[in-house]
Order: structure tokens, then C-alpha cells, then sequence
């Protein structure tokens, strides 16, 4: 949001400061500065608004954070639930223990080398059905593609370190015999309440090479990370339908299935429930300060030739580099829209900083006083489209930019939420309270019948 400051000399624009790491995202950085922000120097700079680093914060970072400012991770420690390999697949398959069927959405997993027996005996039974199944080895620890390798057999095995074994998808949606996934982009503002919001554009992310089963080492064929296909002789060529590259828009993938009458909606429906039920049981609603945080995740999906979406994995830093022109265009309007979502650039928020200053000045008046910026409020003048935009962000909040909330329910997001999962839900916990209360008169219908007839006896006595 841009606003003018007036003055009766000169016209100056209010700053607004970010603290970015070394290694954080550099299109994030010149974002910022196009919108007119500058960068947080120690000891220089009034204030920051905005500190974005790969790593957690300390706990002194998150109590000391003021409402003018935001970070990017929230304070939660269950937020590693989901995004490390190991973690995430144990805690989907023990919801899956409790909930059924509505967690069916992602491949059997072993977590190797602590259930090794288990998937010998998952294996030998798949050999004597002559399944002949794939399976994808993923080292825990590691991340864009590293490590990864297929096996089919059991002979080929081998690992050094701890590993998640799933069974393979061996039917993947192609088109043109390519291979891909998509990258959906999820930020969640807040846990109190929680907030979740899906951004509507994204990635496809295809393989290089034709896919294959015959010749599971190629990993041009059977991984769609972008670190391990730029380095494809293949990558440049124009492959057919996918053309050069290795990447599509969302938008461009919704135009294909259109013209191939595939409904995408209904695909995307089922990718929202797949997010909600990944997140809420680890970014649980909680009254922990958590209202100046918040987390953009990557959820990494693959779609079966059922038309089935499959979560892979989610990343807790998904990669903001822009690799290619498709990189630049998506991941621009994203981060353009984040920092709306933030709502951290307005007089609101000049007018807390300004404040905080003044009276650090006055509790320091005798030591080095701070620079400030003038922000006075009758001087702070909105035009009338930016005040519109303003109050729309502040009161719905169901819609920024490309990101749409999706959590938590109300008439919008419930039209969103596919029926069948709630069908499913709503089945599970009816059968559950008619099978209680059934019991429950039964035991106390006896109960009374055997009160009666020893009274019977008794009087007949």
C-alpha cells in the first residue's frame, strides 16, 4: 500500500525498513526497495518493519517484536512436524490411524533405519502378490533433490543415513509423456486465530526426460526438482506441449486442462483439504503471541493419472530465487502480495514506530538519541483508491491479492472444502455416536428389566 506524506515545504515518503540474512531471498530485497523501502542499519535506521532470515528466531526476538513489526517464522517448535521428511509422514499416518480414510492422500511410508523389519514384512507379502512395486528412497536431511533414488528391488537397498522409503507413484499424470508436480505456495498469518491462506497461482515443475519405469536412474525422468533438472542436456530444447524449460505457471496449467476437459477445480478443492489437514494438527490454534509472525510454506503435490492429488513434502523455506523468466513472474507477484498480507505498510503502523522513538528519546536524554522520521497523522493523506484497498484488507481478509483464505470455516471456505471429505467426516462421527448411545440404552434398558424382575421375585416371595 503507498501513501504520501505531506509537507509544507517539500513532499517526503515515510520509510519503511527490513532486515533480510545474507542468504535470504534477493527478489525480496529489490521488491522491497521498489516499493519505496530502504535497509535496516544498526545503529542508523529508526526502526524495521520487516526481518526475513532462513533460520528460527530466539524467543527474546519473538517477545520484543512490536505491532509495526513482522517476522517470518513463527514461534511454534511443531512446525517441524511437517516440514522435516521423517516427522511429517509419522505424524500423517498416525492421524490416518485415528481419522481413515479422509488421510488418504499420501503413499506408504517407512521411516528406515527404525522400521526396517516392518517394511521386510510390508515387502515379502507385496512379492508374494507379484505387486512388483517401485519404491523412492529420500534422505531425511537433505533437500532439492539430493540423495533421492528408485529401487525396485530389494538387493538395491542401501543407505548410510537415516531415510524415508515410500512406495512409488508409478502412474503420475504426464502430459506429452512428461512427468511433473505442482509447487503451492501456503502463508499462514497468525494462530490466534489461525489463518491460512492459499495463493492462487504457483508452479508446475517437469521432468526433463520422458517418463520411463524401465530405466529408473534416470533422474531426468522421475524427479522434478528444478536444481536437479537446469543440469538436463534436455532443458532447453523445446519438448513437446511442455516446450523449453522446465517450469509452467498455474495459470497455464488450468488453460491445459481446460482444453483437455479436465476440471481443475476439483483437483484444486482437494489439494485445500489436503493443506488444512497437514496443518492443523501442527500449527494448532494457540494463545501464544503469535499476531507479527507468520510462514510461507511450499507444499509439493503430484497428481496420479486418476486425477488424485499425492503430498509429497512441504517445505518450510521454499526456494524464492527466480531461476528462470517463469521463477520471475510468479514468485514477484508473490512476494508483492505477502507484503500485503502483512499490512504492515500504512500510517498505523509509521505512527507506533514514531511513537516508540519519542519515548526512547525521552528515557534517553541524556544519551545518543535516535534518528526519526517525522510521521504526523493530519499530515499522513490516503487517496481514495488506497483507502478502499486499506479497509478491505483490514475488515474481510478472505482475498489479497492471489492469496484466498482457506481456514478458518465460513461460507467461502466451506463452498471450497471438498464434499466428500465432509461426507466422509460427517459418516464417521454419526456411525460413532449411534454405535455409543446404542450401547448405552441397551445396558440401561437391561439395567432396569433386571431392577424389576429381582423386585418381582421378591414380592412374589
Amino acid at each position: 500500500m503507498e501513501f504520501r506524506l505531506i509537507n509544507s515545504k517539500h513532499e517526503e515518503k515515510p520509510k519503511f525498513y527490513y532486515k533480510i540474512s545474507e542468504k535470504g531471498p534477493t527478489l525480496l530485497k529489490n521488491i522491497l526497495q521498489e516499493r519505496g523501502w530502504e535497509e535496516y542499519i544498526e545503529n542508523e535506521s529508526p526502526w524495521w518493519n520487516l526481518w526475513w532470515q532462513g533460520k528460527r528466531y530466539r524467543k527474546i526476538d519473538y517477545e520484543s517484536c512490536k505491532n509495526y513489526q513482522r517476522l517470518n517464522h513463527i514461534s511454534l517448535p511443531r512446525n517441524t512436524w511437517i516440514t522435516k521428511k521423517d516427522a511429517l509422514f509419522r505424524l500423517l499416518r498416525m492421524l490416518k490411524g485415528s481419522y481413515g480414510s479422509c488421510y488418504n492422500f499420501f503413499p506408504k511410508t517407512f521411516i528406515l533405519p527404525t522400521e526396517y523389519l516392518s517394511f521386510i514384512r510390508y515387502y515379502s507379502e507385496d512379492q508374494e502378490k507379484k505387486n512388483n512395486n517401485i519404491w523412492i528412497c529420500k534422505p531425511t536431511d537433505l533437500s532439492r533433490g539430493r540423495g533421492i533414488f528408485i529401487i525396485k528391488s530389494l538387493n538395491e537397498l542401501t543407505y548410510n543415513n537415516r531415510i524415508v522409503l515410500q512406495k512409488y507413484i508409478r502412474d503420475p499424470l504426464l502430459i506429452s509423456g512428461y512427468k511433473f508436480d505442482l509447487r503451492c505456495y501456503v502463508m499462514i498469518k497468525g494462530t490466534y486465530p489461525l489463518n491460512i491462506y492459499l495463493y492462487e497461482e504457483g508452479l508446475a515443475r517437469f521432468a526433463t526426460n520422458k517418463y520411463n519405469t524401465d530405466d529408473i536412474t534416470n533422474v531426468f525422468s522421475h524427479l522434478t526438482n528444478t536444481s536437479i533438472n537446469k543440469l538436463s542436456p534436455e532443458l532447453n530444447s523445446t519438448k513437446e506441449k511442455v516446450g523449453p524449460g522446465c517450469k509452467w505457471s498455474l495459470k497455464k496449467l488450468r488453460n491445459y486442462f481446460k482444453e483437455n476437459n479436465i476440471n481443475f477445480e476439483i483437483i484444486w478443492n482437494k489439494i485445500k483439504a489436503i493443506i488444512i489437514l497437514t496443518l492443523l494438527p501442527a500449527i494448532y490454534e494457540t494463545k501464544d503471541d503469535n499476531s507479527q509472525c507468520f510462514e510461507l510454506f511450499g507444499f509439493d503435490i503430484i497428481i496420479d493419472n486418476s486425477l488424485k492429488p499425492w503430498l509429497l513434502e512441504v517445505n518450510l523455506s521454499p526456494a524464492l530465487n527466480n531461476d528462470c523468466y517463469i521463477d520471475s513472474i510468479v514468485k514477484t507477484a508473490l512476494l508483492n502480495d505477502v507484503v500485503n498480507l502483512l499490512e504492515v505498510e500504512n500510517s498505523e503502523s509509521l505512527k507506533l514506530a514514531q511513537k516508540d522513538i519519542n519515548e526512547y528519546n525521552i528515557n534517553n536524554k541524556y544519551g545518543n538519541k535516535l534518528k526519526s522520521i517525522p510521521v504526523n497523522s493530519s499530515r499522513i493523506i490516503l487517496n481514495k483508491k488506497e483507502n478502499k484497498k486499506k479497509i478491505h484488507v483490514s475488515e474481510d481478509k478472505e482475498e489479497i491479492g492471489n492469496f484466498k483464505k482457506i481456514f478458518p470455516f465460513n461460507i467461502v471456505t466451506k463452498n471450497m472444502f471438498p464434499k466428500e471429505q465432509l461426507r466422509t467426516v460427517t459418516f464417521f462421527f454419526f456411525f460413532f455416536f449411534f454405535f455409543f448411545f446404542f450401547f448405552f440404552f441397551f445396558f440401561f434398558f437391561f439395567f432396569v428389566l433386571n431392577k424389576i424382575y429381582y423386585f418381582y421375585i421378591l414380592i412374589s416371595i
